[in-house]
């Protein structure tokens, strides 16, 4: 088995080290990773994760990223 083809939110806010609801709140403004809605779970591909990581808006202190409200 490889990698896993989704994560979860929480797995995802894990990995970035922010809040369940700073995820929310991107989804909300439509910014942020790609996701999909099974039922009521969010589920964030990871080949989307990987590609907003290597944006140029990823990763940067001194890029603007989507602001928790």
């Amino acid at each position: 088995m490889g990698e896993k083809a989704f994560l979860t939110s929480k797995e995802l806010s894990d990995r970035w080290r922010l809040s369940d609801q700073t995820l929310a709140n991107w989804r909300y403004a439509g910014k942020g990773p790609r996701f999909i809605r099974v039922g009521s779970r969010v589920l964030y591909p990871v080949e989307g994760i990987n590609a907003f990581e290597k944006s140029s808006n990823f990763g940067n202190a001194e890029d603007q990223q989507p602001q928790a409200t």
